[in-house]
């Protein structure tokens, strides 16, 4: 009697095993099948400096404008939503108003607060609509360009020459 419990043990064991085994296998398919995604989310395109690959968005240039704020000319596709600029360095998370540069469907100008060149920001683009990040980034601030004040000035033209009387 004990020999068949044994056996009749085994098998449920081995049926047991057996189903888990199936289990796990299509659960790990199901998986893998899947398009990958953060919470919900598809995954963040990547932000960098604009290079001859010209993979949008991505960083323009950086400049320092005459109130002393920093510009941040960024390229994105002309379908790209209107966005915000979100900058963290070690200490401060800084948000930069973002608007598209006219006549250009694709480059958008951002105003903040300047951050000293070397320094190694995170950059995260988000979308207005919804404050759903899009785009993200970690590079330096290689360098600021200055804004050259304008100077006016009117024309002064000299007299005309005289002819001596003859």
């Amino acid at each position: 009697m004990n020999r068949n419990r044994l056996i009749v043990g085994l098998v449920i064991l081995a049926v047991f095993m057996i189903l888990l085994l199936a289990g796990s296998l299509i659960l790990l398919m199901e998986w893998n099948s899947r398009p990958v995604h953060i919470s919900g989310r598809k995954p963040l395109s990547h932000l960098g400096y604009c290079s001859s690959m010209q993979v949008m968005p991505c960083i323009l240039s950086f400049s320092l404008g005459s109130d002393g704020k920093m510009v941040i000319n960024v390229l994105t596709k002309s379908s790209a939503p209107d966005f915000y600029l979100k900058i963290r360095n070690a200490t401060l998370e800084n948000i930069y108003e973002c608007q598209k540069v006219k006549g250009f469907s694709t480059q958008v100008s951002c105003t903040g607060e300047a951050s000293p060149p070397g320094d190694v920001l995170q950059f995260l683009l988000v979308s207005t609509d919804g404050n759903t990040p899009f785009a993200e980034g970690r590079f330096p601030v290689i360098g600021l360009a200055l804004a050259t004040p304008e100077i006016y000035f009117t024309p002064t033209f000299p007299p005309p020459p005289t002819r001596p009387p003859r």
